[in-house]
């Protein structure tokens, strides 16, 4: 099914307005006809094959943020003298990525609340329990995602009014480091913590809407992490003040979730945090309130207009009356606070904790509006104070019925790891999606990457790569593993005479290099600098051409340190050449028999890797069956195809060629057996040649009999139920008359009683049924005369393993 077009979505998202009657989330909602034409230009942009990673998705945008044509009121009627004549950046820059704006959202007036009902437009009700707050100030976005109004929707973040109706709500709520997304246009609250922040119902919609909003603000640091690396440690609170039994129980499952994906969780004391969050409000900082719009509250107030929240209006008016000295005294505070805090999180990567404390009713916080909405910010307020990223995201729900959410709270540029731990911590959402609507796919960059954050592609092809002795050099550099990646087919591989050893890449063009398997990281820039600074000889960094024809930065080497080492160009890369040539786990007999063997890879020195024959080879006890064909198109070759008997002495072992469609000098293959983790490598004796191995089917042997007749000999194995037929004629006539081949080896699968033949060096018996009866010494298959019919051959059993009439 195709994705709906942005027609289609803005149709479905006026219906579904329409259909669930919520006019309070509103202050304007655009003209159909409006919103349509928007739409429409998105879907003619998209035709053209413009890069629009937002493509169709329908908006909203809380009313403290500018949008055009429409007042910006932060939720107070009189504020707005004129519709506002320009977009704010942020939302000029979600248009310009494909999304539909179809309205502005009610909040907590001046965006002075956590609770949504401080508002002259109504009280926003939760999503679910109409009886219960949405949560604030970012009321009406939060409500609009959680309903599947709309895909996505921007709020503003102070004290937790992007987090707080996230976790209501239970939907995505990602508040980013101060200053990445410009807050131009934006009514301010208290300037120096305000935060443009995005609600999506998935992650993936949330950090593709983060990665168009950031940028051209406040650089991240030099040194941000791109992912969360292994070992990670993130410190959770030691003591939940304010939550009852059923939301610590459910925070408690959020940390086992997040223990579970490999996180080391580490109690740590909270109270210099929490000590912060309480000068927001009862302190000095709160003149920041007075400062942005102060003097409108204050005139305001005198003239008696009906349009301001009393709750709203006595906090700004108030703060007008804190004496300078007050403030630069909890200013001082606030420092000490946050170095102790921080402090504490020592070596923790991240902090999570539960977003809020209760979701109370409407009546509690019209009983008690001051109280409860200091309560629901016990673990918001110092996000902000102390220039902390965070990510709210859904954690379940509580035993109680309410929704429950938990943040995960990083460092100032730390955005893309708390983002990462949030997917690792989040719980499903509930109705992720409407119907049809797919969510975009996890990117593989994350946002702050896409935002401007000045980062480099580093490709490696040796001890860097992940799970090689290096890779922690990246991982503490914060880089970021994308992925496999191959290099364009220009370059060869050495072994570099170094200790310990390492590969080096040359480029030496089309006419003898070839395409080298390595991995592709993201890191920043200056931290790439850093790693460069500690490159040892000979090793080198320059541009590298990938397979698709992109650059990015890549290990080399000198062309004296690549002549002095040992080209190993033929094994593709590092990590297949330490499999095949470094001694590895002893193999049994009992290891390889009882298996159908598939070739991953043929290595051989001065020829291209193979690993497009497809080669099938069944082990019993003692015969084995080995047939392999190579694929031109829709035409398929046999290039070999020999069975025998399996013989070890002491550690080689040998493949007796009893039979062989192309028979040669050598009656046999000689090799030696090693395991490298799940891989069998076999290396040559006679020859050199590396050939890796995995086993397709494991079973038990339940067939393995040689057998004759008068025109010749041949085999059957049977594996689980897998089985492969050997029949040899060299002395039949007939065949010869015919122009067969004198030997048949055919594969298949046992199903429903049916032996059928899928592969076979006499293409004609693809699709038969061998339907083997077994008697005493006896055996009769389905076989093919010379001329091409079906007929029934009974043949004599010389030496067996025949089935029970149980295992047939």
């Amino acid at each position: 099914m195709s994705a709906p077009s942005a027609v289609e979505r803005v149709h479905a998202a006026y219906a579904a307005i329409e259909r669930v009657d919520r006019p309070e989330i509103w202050i304007t909602l655009r003209p159909l006809a409006d919103a349509l034409a928007d739409a429409v230009r998105v879907d003619a942009a998209a035709r053209t094959g413009a890069e629009l990673p937002l493509a169709g998705l329908v908006a909203a945008v809380k009313n403290n943020i500018d949008v055009a044509g429409i007042p910006t009121t932060a939720g107070c009627p009189t504020f707005a003298t004129c519709a506002a004549t320009a977009d704010a950046p942020a939302v000029a820059r979600l248009r310009t990525a494909g999304a539909v704006v179809i309205g502005a959202t009610n909040l907590d007036q001046f965006a002075t609340g956590l609770v949504g009902t401080r508002s002259p437009y109504g009280a926003v009700r939760d999503a679910r329990r109409p009886d219960r707050i949405s949560g604030g100030s970012s009321s009406g976005s939060a409500v609009a995602v959680a309903l599947g109004l709309v895909d996505v929707a921007l709020g503003t973040d102070t004290a937790g009014s992007g987090r707080v109706p996230a976790a209501l709500q239970g939907i995505v709520g990602i508040k980013p480091t101060i200053g990445v997304v410009p807050t131009d246009g934006v009514v301010p609250a208290c300037r120096s913590y305000d935060c443009v922040t995005v609600f999506a119902r998935d992650l993936d919609t949330a950090d593709a809407a983060m990665g168009v909003l950031a940028g051209g603000g406040r650089p991240f640091p030099p040194d941000a992490p791109l992912t969360v690396p292994p070992t990670t440690r993130v410190a959770v609170p030691g003591r939940l003040p304010g939550l009852s039994p059923a939301w610590r129980q459910a925070f408690e499952s959020a940390c086992e979730r997040l223990a579970g994906n490999g996180i080391e969780l580490v109690e740590v004391d909270l109270t210099p945090f929490l000590q912060a969050a309480t000068l927001l409000y009862d302190g000095g900082l709160v003149a920041e309130r007075h400062a942005a719009v102060g003097t409108f509250v204050d005139e305001h107030l005198a003239a008696g207009d009906p349009a301001l929240d009393p709750t709203v209006a006595q906090i700004i008016s108030a703060a007008g009356a804190v004496p300078a000295t007050t403030l630069l005294r909890d200013r001082a505070r606030l420092a000490e606070l946050t170095a102790s805090a921080l402090a504490r999180l020592g070596d923790c990567a991240a902090l999570l904790i539960p977003t809020t404390t209760e979701h109370p009713s409407i009546a509690e916080v019209a009983a008690d509006p001051v109280g409860v909405n200091s309560r629901l910010g016990t673990y918001t307020n110092f996000c902000n104070l102390m220039d902390l990223c965070a990510v709210a995201v859904p954690a379940g729900t509580t035993s109680d019925g309410a929704q429950f959410g938990v943040t995960v709270l990083g460092r100032a540029g730390a955005d893309a790891l708390a983002l990462d731990l949030a997917r690792l911590v989040s719980a499903p959402v509930d109705g992720a999606a409407p119907p049809g609507v797919p969510a975009p796919p996890t990117p593989a960059v994350p946002w702050p990457a896409r935002a401007g954050t000045p980062v480099s592609r580093l490709l490696v092809v040796g001890a860097h790569r992940r799970g090689g002795p290096l890779a922690w050099q990246l991982e503490q550099r914060g880089a970021r593993r994308l992925g496999p990646a191959t290099t364009a087919p220009l370059y060869r591989l050495t072994r570099l005479p170094t200790e310990p050893a390492k590969p080096g890449l040359v480029r030496v063009g089309p006419a003898t290099g070839t395409a080298i398997e390595g991995e592709l990281w993201l890191i920043g820039t200056a931290m790439l600098g850093d790693f460069l600074a500690e490159l040892p000889d000979p090793m080198t960094l320059g541009a590298v051409t990938l397979a698709d024809g992109t650059e990015a930065v890549g290990f080399g080497c000198t062309v004296q340190s690549w002549l002095d080492g040992e080209d190993i160009t033929h094994h593709g890369d590092w990590f297949g050449y330490l499999r095949r040539t470094t001694p590895g786990d002893p193999v049994s007999r009992a290891d390889v028999t009882g298996r159908v063997w598939r070739r991953a890879a043929l290595v051989e020195p001065g020829r291209p890797m193979d690993t497009g024959t497809e080669v099938e080879w069944l082990q019993g006890h003692r015969l084995y069956i080995d047939l392999r064909t190579v694929t031109d198109g829709d035409r398929h070759r046999v290039a070999a195809a020999f069975a025998g008997t399996l013989r070890r002495d002491g550690d080689t072992w040998t493949w007796e060629h009893e039979f062989d469609l192309h028979p040669g000098p050598a009656p046999a293959d000689r090799g030696l057996l090693h395991r490298a983790g799940s891989v069998l490598v076999e290396t040559g004796v006679d020859r050199e040649y590396h050939e890796d191995w995995v086993a397709a089917h494991t079973g038990a042997v339940r067939v393995e009999a040689r057998f004759a007749d008068d025109t010749g000999h041949g085999m059957l194995l049977r594996i689980g139920d897998r089985f492969g037929y050997l029949r040899h004629s060299p002395g039949s006539q007939a065949h010869r008359a015919a122009g067969s081949a004198c030997l048949e080896i055919s594969l298949g699968v046992v199903e429903a009683g049916h032996w059928h033949i899928t592969r076979s060096t006499h293409p004609a018996r693809i699709g038969d049924d061998l339907a083997p009866e077994f008697s005493d010494r006896g055996l009769t298959v389905t076989d093919r005369t010379p001329g091409g019919r079906p007929a029934r051959r009974r043949l004599t059993v010389t030496f067996d393993h025949l089935p029970t009439r149980q295992e047939v």
